[in-house]
């Protein structure tokens, strides 16, 4: 029976489409988009919160309110106001300068032991003239004991490293992770560390570095720059009034427009410097150098070989970004560097937790360059070879990871020795050389420089007869330079050397010898 109800035109036009051999394809690639679109906005929901994702694994920022009214010059330190505290341009000092100074401080000074020059695979400082303390204020300088040597039972404070060591100046920098402390508060600690340091050992020069200003798009948002610029101008005052050297290296790390780091001079998380903030210091302290004269006792005393500082002294992190109810975020800053003859692709810079792992880094060496292999500060590389992902090991601290690909130029072809060409025959000179007879003859054969006065006729002229010699000698001798020979001896005739291509036979009783034959 059949049916009356009406089929609408798009019915119509759907079943034929259905009916064509190409329906299924088109219908699964409907289906396929569908289904994607649906998983990314249950992705986007769930995992992400509806938040971008972050592809170097730092937390997402957003900019305070107190960023938005930041003065970059209302806090500066006024240069002018405190000259002859602050240190002033200098030509540059050189290694030698860094190798006299004892560096003192925080995690940004255990980076001076992990960065070098470019192009320079030495660090600007090692454990003979550094000692670091990840997380430490300026509280702990007189009493926390960090330093070991050699031969000693137990770690030494800061002040009593100092007297051990007997550097020529101190280079001390705190304050990072004091950012959170009264400024007043923050002074009398660092004035009483210093003091220590001084009485501690008196012949060294004290120069007080400035807090390293932070990135704007900083991990922990409740650190500003209007903290930092304060603590720096306290600490220049203090300095001109208790006699000690100010380091403005700020100078050198800010950017003097906006007044926070300059791009890349600092690890994501916006605190730590950087391999460039570094070497930014380092290209400041030696052109700001402070040279006086040595006035240390002489000879100095023998130093004990240095082990450096405790491991995992301080576990907490002052300064760590804080997440829900307070706890401290478990991230930490990673940061790949390469060698000389190569570069990195990939997050060079990231934000890990601790057992997280890193987005893959790749090392890309230069024409002429290989790839050797990766370092960690901590924590292990395995067998990686370009490309690394790399696991925070779960005992890093607020210092994070540093991991350097290596890289070595390859050696160049062997070139083959060329073959040594034969060595030219000499050439005949005018005089023929002389011709030596097979068998010597019985009696010796004056040369022809030694001829006596009479000449030998020439064969072309020799007479049937024996050759009558012109002078005493009997026809039948050939006279020798020192001693005649007896009569009965046969006679030696010497041709000329332009001798005919047929000479005339020789007399009988002559022996007919080659001229200019050797003896």
């Amino acid at each position: 029976m059949a049916s009356n109800r009406k089929i609408a035109p798009w019915q119509r036009k759907l079943r034929a489409l259905l009916q064509k051999p190409a329906a299924l394809p088109i219908l699964a690639a409907i289906c396929g988009l569908i289904i994607v679109a649906i998983a990314a906005i249950v992705v986007w929901f769930t995992v992400l919160g509806g938040k971008p994702a972050d592809d170097s694994g730092s937390t997402s920022w957003s900019e305070p309110a107190s960023d938005a009214s930041y003065d970059a010059t209302a806090g500066k330190v006024d240069v002018e106001a405190y000259e002859g505290t602050v240190l002033a341009v200098t030509e540059d000092a050189g290694q030698e300068y860094l190798d006299e100074t004892l560096f003192l401080g925080d995690s940004n000074t255990v980076r001076y032991m992990v960065y070098g020059p470019e192009g320079n695979e030495e660090p600007f400082t090692t454990i003979d003239n550094n000692i670091g303390v990840v997380s430490m204020g300026v509280q702990q300088i007189a009493t926390l004991k960090c330093e070991n040597f050699v031969g000693r039972s137990s770690a030494v404070t800061m002040p009593e490293a100092v007297k051990i060591m007997q550097p020529r100046r101190v280079i001390i920098g705190f304050g990072t992770n004091n950012l959170t402390m009264n400024v007043d508060t923050f002074i009398e600690e660092y004035k009483e560390g210093l003091a220590a340091i001084h009485e501690a050992y008196p012949y060294a020069d004290i120069i007080v570095n400035a807090i390293p200003p932070l990135d704007k798009q900083r991990s922990n948002t409740a650190l500003s720059m209007t903290q930092v610029d304060a603590l720096n101008s306290a600490i220049v005052q203090m300095c001109e009034e208790e006699g000690y050297k100010y380091l403005d290296s700020s100078q050198a790390l800010e950017d003097p427009e906006t007044g926070w780091a300059k791009t890349d001079y600092t690890l994501s998380d916006g605190v730590h410097l950087s391999q460039n903030g570094v070497r930014a210091l380092f290209e400041y302290i030696k052109t700001h150098a402070y040279i006086t004269e040595d006035t240390r006792p002489k000879p100095l005393n023998k130093v004990p070989e240095v082990q450096g500082v405790t491991p995992n002294l301080i576990t907490s992190d002052p300064i760590a970004v804080r997440g829900e109810n307070g706890q401290t975020s478990t991230k930490v800053p990673v940061e790949f560097v390469c060698s000389e003859g190569g570069t990195l692709s990939g997050a060079t810079s990231q934000m890990v937790a601790k057992g997280g792992t890193c987005s893959t880094v790749t090392a890309v060496p230069n024409e002429g360059w290989e790839f050797v292999g990766w370092a960690a500060t901590i924590g292990s590389t395995g067998g990686s070879g370009e490309s690394l992902t790399f696991t925070v090991p779960g005992n890093a601290d607020a210092n994070g990871v540093i991991l350097t690909a290596y890289f070595e130029q390859k050696e160049a072809e062997p070139t083959q020795t060329p073959e040594p060409t034969a060595s030219p025959s000499p050439t005949p000179s005018a005089s023929p050389a002389p011709v030596v007879p097979t068998q010597a003859p019985a009696t010796p054969v004056p040369q022809p420089t030694q001829a006596p006065a009479t000449e030998v006729p020439q064969p072309t002229q020799a007479p049937a007869t024996p050759v009558p010699q012109p002078t005493q000698a009997p026809a039948t001798e050939v006279p020798q330079p020192t001693q005649a020979p007896a009569p009965s001896e046969p006679t030696v005739t010497v041709p000329d050397n332009s001798t005919p291509a047929n000479p005339a036979p020789a007399p009988e009783g002559t022996e007919s010898v080659p001229a200019g034959a050797a003896g």
